[in-house]
Protein backbone atom coordinates (compact mmCIF):
# COMPACT_ATOMS: atom_id res chain seq x y z
CA UNK A 1 0.00 0.00 0.00
CA UNK A 2 1.25 3.47 -0.80
CA UNK A 3 0.81 6.57 1.36
CA UNK A 4 -2.54 7.50 -0.16
CA UNK A 5 -4.07 4.05 0.39
CA UNK A 6 -2.69 3.80 3.91
CA UNK A 7 -4.05 7.25 4.77
CA UNK A 8 -7.47 6.25 3.43
CA UNK A 9 -7.52 2.97 5.36
CA UNK A 10 -6.48 4.67 8.61
CA UNK A 11 -9.15 7.37 8.32
CA UNK A 12 -11.78 4.75 7.53
CA UNK A 13 -10.78 2.77 10.60
CA UNK A 14 -10.97 5.87 12.78
CA UNK A 15 -14.16 7.15 11.11
CA UNK A 16 -12.48 10.45 10.30
CA UNK A 17 -12.98 12.37 7.07
CA UNK A 18 -10.01 13.58 5.02
CA UNK A 19 -9.05 17.12 6.00
CA UNK A 20 -10.87 16.96 9.36
CA UNK A 21 -9.61 19.07 12.25
CA UNK A 22 -8.62 15.90 14.09
CA UNK A 23 -6.60 14.16 11.40
CA UNK A 24 -5.25 16.36 8.63
CA UNK A 25 -2.69 15.06 6.12
CA UNK A 26 0.36 15.88 8.23
CA UNK A 27 -1.16 14.23 11.31
CA UNK A 28 -2.18 11.18 9.28
CA UNK A 29 1.34 10.67 7.95
CA UNK A 30 2.84 11.25 11.40
CA UNK A 31 0.61 8.51 12.81
CA UNK A 32 1.48 6.12 9.98
CA UNK A 33 5.20 6.72 10.51
CA UNK A 34 4.87 6.10 14.25
CA UNK A 35 2.98 2.91 13.45
CA UNK A 36 5.71 1.85 11.03
CA UNK A 37 8.38 2.32 13.71
CA UNK A 38 6.34 0.30 16.20
CA UNK A 39 5.78 -2.45 13.64
CA UNK A 40 9.45 -2.71 12.77
CA UNK A 41 10.43 -2.85 16.43
CA UNK A 42 8.02 -5.74 16.71
CA UNK A 43 8.91 -7.77 13.59
CA UNK A 44 12.53 -6.59 13.02
CA UNK A 45 12.06 -6.59 9.26
CA UNK A 46 14.12 -3.54 8.24
CA UNK A 47 17.72 -3.94 9.38
CA UNK A 48 21.00 -2.28 8.55
CA UNK A 49 24.71 -2.47 9.37
CA UNK A 50 26.68 0.64 10.25
CA UNK A 51 30.44 0.48 9.78
CA UNK A 52 32.53 2.66 12.11
CA UNK A 53 36.27 3.22 11.77
CA UNK A 54 38.02 3.66 15.10
CA UNK A 55 40.12 6.64 16.10
CA UNK A 56 42.94 5.97 18.54
CA UNK A 57 41.86 6.57 22.16
CA UNK A 58 38.35 7.69 21.14
CA UNK A 59 35.54 6.20 23.22
CA UNK A 60 32.26 7.19 21.58
CA UNK A 61 30.88 7.39 18.03
CA UNK A 62 27.55 8.71 16.77
CA UNK A 63 25.12 6.16 15.37
CA UNK A 64 23.02 6.62 12.24
CA UNK A 65 19.91 8.74 12.69
CA UNK A 66 17.59 5.80 11.87
CA UNK A 67 19.06 3.55 14.59
CA UNK A 68 16.40 1.93 16.79
CA UNK A 69 18.13 -0.96 18.59
CA UNK A 70 20.66 -3.76 18.28
CA UNK A 71 19.41 -7.17 17.21
CA UNK A 72 22.33 -9.62 16.81
CA UNK A 73 22.99 -11.91 19.79
CA UNK A 74 25.68 -14.38 20.80
CA UNK A 75 24.88 -17.94 21.87
CA UNK A 76 24.16 -16.78 25.42
CA UNK A 77 21.63 -14.17 24.34
CA UNK A 78 23.80 -11.06 24.77
CA UNK A 79 23.43 -8.36 22.12
CA UNK A 80 26.69 -7.94 20.22
CA UNK A 81 28.54 -5.90 17.63
CA UNK A 82 31.50 -7.08 15.55
CA UNK A 83 34.98 -5.64 16.08
CA UNK A 84 37.69 -6.29 13.51
CA UNK A 85 41.35 -5.46 14.09
CA UNK A 86 42.11 -6.31 10.46
CA UNK A 87 43.09 -9.88 11.29
CA UNK A 88 40.57 -11.26 13.78
CA UNK A 89 36.85 -10.64 14.26
CA UNK A 90 35.71 -10.19 17.86
CA UNK A 91 32.25 -10.16 19.43
CA UNK A 92 31.74 -7.21 21.79
CA UNK A 93 28.81 -7.61 24.15
CA UNK A 94 26.48 -4.72 24.91
CA UNK A 95 25.99 -3.67 28.52
CA UNK A 96 23.08 -1.56 29.73
CA UNK A 97 23.54 2.06 30.80
CA UNK A 98 23.36 1.18 34.50
CA UNK A 99 26.20 -1.31 34.18
CA UNK A 100 28.16 1.17 32.10
CA UNK A 101 27.69 3.84 34.78
CA UNK A 102 28.69 1.48 37.61
CA UNK A 103 31.86 0.49 35.79
CA UNK A 104 33.00 4.09 35.38
CA UNK A 105 35.60 5.25 37.89
CA UNK A 106 37.68 8.34 38.55
CA UNK A 107 40.79 6.50 37.45
CA UNK A 108 42.50 7.42 34.21
CA UNK A 109 41.11 5.37 31.35
CA UNK A 110 43.76 3.25 29.68
CA UNK A 111 43.27 2.38 26.03
CA UNK A 112 43.46 -1.29 25.11
CA UNK A 113 44.14 -3.35 22.04
CA UNK A 114 40.58 -4.69 21.85
CA UNK A 115 37.68 -3.14 23.84
CA UNK A 116 35.92 -5.38 26.36
CA UNK A 117 32.33 -4.30 25.68
CA UNK A 118 30.09 -1.59 24.29
CA UNK A 119 27.15 0.47 25.50
CA UNK A 120 24.49 2.35 23.58
CA UNK A 121 23.79 5.71 25.20
CA UNK A 122 21.89 8.88 24.46
CA UNK A 123 23.82 11.54 22.57
CA UNK A 124 23.37 14.41 25.00
CA UNK A 125 24.31 17.06 22.42
CA UNK A 126 21.89 17.88 19.64
CA UNK A 127 23.41 18.70 16.27
CA UNK A 128 23.20 22.39 15.46
CA UNK A 129 20.33 23.75 13.43
CA UNK A 130 21.01 24.25 9.74
CA UNK A 131 19.64 27.40 8.14
CA UNK A 132 19.98 29.30 4.89
CA UNK A 133 18.08 30.27 1.75
CA UNK A 134 17.31 28.22 -1.32
CA UNK A 135 19.21 28.95 -4.52
CA UNK A 136 16.60 27.52 -6.90
CA UNK A 137 12.93 26.67 -6.93
CA UNK A 138 11.60 23.24 -5.97
CA UNK A 139 7.97 22.80 -6.96
CA UNK A 140 5.78 20.36 -5.08
CA UNK A 141 5.26 17.09 -6.96
CA UNK A 142 3.39 14.09 -5.54
CA UNK A 143 3.61 15.70 -2.09
CA UNK A 144 7.37 16.25 -2.14
CA UNK A 145 9.52 19.29 -2.89
CA UNK A 146 13.28 19.54 -3.42
CA UNK A 147 15.27 21.98 -1.29
CA UNK A 148 18.43 23.17 -3.07
CA UNK A 149 21.06 25.44 -1.53
CA UNK A 150 24.37 25.31 -3.39
CA UNK A 151 26.09 27.07 -0.50
CA UNK A 152 24.85 24.66 2.17
CA UNK A 153 26.46 21.69 3.88
CA UNK A 154 23.80 19.07 4.64
CA UNK A 155 26.32 16.46 5.80
CA UNK A 156 24.70 16.20 9.23
CA UNK A 157 21.10 16.27 7.93
CA UNK A 158 19.23 12.95 7.80
CA UNK A 159 15.87 11.60 6.74
CA UNK A 160 13.36 12.27 9.51
CA UNK A 161 14.79 15.66 10.50
CA UNK A 162 12.31 18.52 10.87
CA UNK A 163 12.37 21.24 8.22
CA UNK A 164 10.70 24.67 8.20
CA UNK A 165 10.12 26.96 5.25
CA UNK A 166 10.03 30.21 7.20
CA UNK A 167 9.10 32.20 4.09
CA UNK A 168 5.75 30.50 3.41
CA UNK A 169 5.14 29.26 6.98
CA UNK A 170 5.18 25.55 6.16
CA UNK A 171 6.87 22.80 8.11
CA UNK A 172 7.56 19.20 7.42
CA UNK A 173 10.11 16.44 7.22
CA UNK A 174 13.30 15.67 5.37
CA UNK A 175 12.55 12.51 3.38
CA UNK A 176 16.01 11.87 1.96
CA UNK A 177 19.30 13.50 1.07
CA UNK A 178 20.32 13.64 -2.57
CA UNK A 179 23.66 15.35 -1.93
CA UNK A 180 25.32 17.70 0.55
CA UNK A 181 23.38 20.59 -1.02
CA UNK A 182 20.06 18.95 -2.06
CA UNK A 183 17.29 17.49 0.11
CA UNK A 184 13.93 15.91 -0.69
CA UNK A 185 11.31 17.23 1.72
CA UNK A 186 7.57 17.10 2.40
CA UNK A 187 5.93 20.34 3.57
CA UNK A 188 2.54 21.01 5.16
CA UNK A 189 0.50 23.89 6.54
CA UNK A 190 2.06 26.74 4.57
CA UNK A 191 1.03 29.06 1.79
CA UNK A 192 2.52 26.96 -1.02
CA UNK A 193 4.19 23.93 0.62
CA UNK A 194 7.08 24.10 -1.81
CA UNK A 195 10.36 25.94 -2.30
CA UNK A 196 10.70 29.17 -4.22
CA UNK A 197 14.10 30.62 -4.98
CA UNK A 198 15.41 32.59 -1.96
CA UNK A 199 12.99 30.95 0.50
CA UNK A 200 14.47 30.82 4.00
CA UNK A 201 14.68 27.46 5.76
CA UNK A 202 15.58 26.04 9.15
CA UNK A 203 16.37 22.35 9.70
CA UNK A 204 16.43 20.82 13.17
CA UNK A 205 18.39 17.54 13.24
CA UNK A 206 16.83 14.81 15.35
CA UNK A 207 18.22 13.33 18.55
CA UNK A 208 20.75 10.54 18.10
CA UNK A 209 22.40 7.65 19.95
CA UNK A 210 26.07 6.92 20.49
CA UNK A 211 28.01 3.70 20.78
CA UNK A 212 30.64 3.70 23.53
CA UNK A 213 33.66 1.38 23.34
CA UNK A 214 34.78 0.37 26.81
CA UNK A 215 37.73 0.78 27.21
CA UNK A 216 38.64 2.74 24.07
CA UNK A 217 40.93 1.13 21.49
CA UNK A 218 44.51 2.34 21.29
CA UNK A 219 44.66 1.74 17.52
CA UNK A 220 43.07 3.72 14.71
CA UNK A 221 41.64 2.05 11.62
CA UNK A 222 39.86 -0.88 13.27
CA UNK A 223 36.28 -1.53 12.16
CA UNK A 224 33.17 -1.77 14.33
CA UNK A 225 30.14 -3.25 12.57
CA UNK A 226 26.87 -2.31 14.27
CA UNK A 227 23.89 -4.43 13.12
CA UNK A 228 20.71 -2.60 14.01
CA UNK A 229 16.97 -2.44 13.55
CA UNK A 230 16.31 0.69 11.50
CA UNK A 231 13.51 3.20 11.50
CA UNK A 232 11.67 2.86 8.17
CA UNK A 233 12.32 5.59 5.59
CA UNK A 234 9.68 8.28 6.28
CA UNK A 235 6.56 8.26 4.14
CA UNK A 236 4.91 11.67 3.79
CA UNK A 237 3.54 11.56 0.25
CA UNK A 238 0.78 9.71 -1.56
CA UNK A 239 2.96 7.57 -3.80
CA UNK A 240 5.71 6.43 -1.41
CA UNK A 241 5.62 3.12 0.44
CA UNK A 242 7.05 1.57 3.57
CA UNK A 243 9.34 -1.40 2.91
CA UNK A 244 7.08 -3.99 4.53
CA UNK A 245 5.43 -6.98 2.84
CA UNK A 246 1.80 -6.16 2.10
CA UNK A 247 0.49 -8.69 4.61
CA UNK A 248 1.79 -6.52 7.48
CA UNK A 249 -0.25 -3.48 6.45
CA UNK A 250 -3.20 -4.29 8.74
CA UNK A 251 -0.86 -4.39 11.73
CA UNK A 252 0.70 -1.08 10.67
CA UNK A 253 -2.70 0.61 10.45
CA UNK A 254 -3.78 -0.82 13.83
CA UNK A 255 -0.60 0.45 15.50
CA UNK A 256 -1.20 3.87 13.92
CA UNK A 257 -4.79 3.90 15.15
CA UNK A 258 -3.58 3.09 18.66
CA UNK A 259 -1.31 6.13 18.65
CA UNK A 260 -4.23 8.27 17.43
CA UNK A 261 -6.44 7.18 20.32
CA UNK A 262 -3.72 7.89 22.88
CA UNK A 263 -3.30 11.29 21.25
CA UNK A 264 -7.04 12.00 21.60
CA UNK A 265 -7.17 11.08 25.32
CA UNK A 266 -8.81 7.70 24.72
CA UNK A 267 -6.09 5.34 26.00
CA UNK A 268 -8.50 2.43 26.46
CA UNK A 269 -9.35 2.49 22.76
CA UNK A 270 -5.65 2.90 22.03
CA UNK A 271 -4.90 -0.30 23.93
CA UNK A 272 -7.59 -2.11 21.95
CA UNK A 273 -5.95 -1.15 18.65
CA UNK A 274 -2.51 -2.11 19.93
CA UNK A 275 -3.93 -5.50 20.90
CA UNK A 276 -5.42 -5.89 17.41
CA UNK A 277 -2.04 -4.99 15.94
CA UNK A 278 -0.33 -7.66 18.05
CA UNK A 279 -2.88 -10.26 16.94
CA UNK A 280 -2.33 -9.28 13.30
CA UNK A 281 1.44 -9.59 13.72
CA UNK A 282 1.19 -13.01 15.35
CA UNK A 283 -1.18 -14.29 12.69
CA UNK A 284 1.05 -12.99 9.89
CA UNK A 285 4.24 -14.37 11.42
CA UNK A 286 2.57 -17.73 11.93
CA UNK A 287 1.35 -17.87 8.34
CA UNK A 288 4.78 -16.84 7.07
CA UNK A 289 6.48 -19.58 9.08
CA UNK A 290 4.10 -22.19 7.65
CA UNK A 291 4.59 -20.86 4.13
CA UNK A 292 8.35 -21.15 4.53
CA UNK A 293 8.01 -24.62 6.09
CA UNK A 294 9.55 -23.38 9.31
CA UNK A 295 8.90 -25.57 12.28
CA UNK A 296 9.41 -24.64 15.89
CA UNK A 297 10.79 -27.55 17.90
CA UNK A 298 10.42 -27.56 21.65
CA UNK A 299 12.95 -29.58 23.61
CA UNK A 300 12.17 -30.61 27.17
CA UNK A 301 15.46 -30.52 29.04
CA UNK A 302 13.98 -31.79 32.29
CA UNK A 303 15.24 -35.22 33.27
CA UNK A 304 12.57 -37.84 33.13
CA UNK A 305 11.57 -39.15 36.56
CA UNK A 306 12.29 -42.82 36.99
CA UNK A 307 9.80 -44.93 38.85
CA UNK A 308 11.31 -46.63 41.87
Amino acid sequence: MDGKRLSYELRQLLNEEEGSNQIDSFTTFNLLNRGAVKLNQRIKHIKKDQSITTVADQTDYTLDADYLSLYREDNLGYEIVKYSDGTTMHNLRATDEDSFFRNQTNETVTSVTIPDSIAIVDDKTLDSQVSGTTTSAGAAAAGKATLTDTGADFTDVSGGDTVHNTSDGSMGVVISKTSSTVLVTALFGGTDNDWSSADAYVIQPQARYKIVLEPPPKTAGHTVTVPYIARPVPVYSDYDMFRFPSHYMDALIYFSAGFYKFRSDEPNFGNVWFQQAELAVRATVGNSNRALNKKRVRVNLKRRQRNV
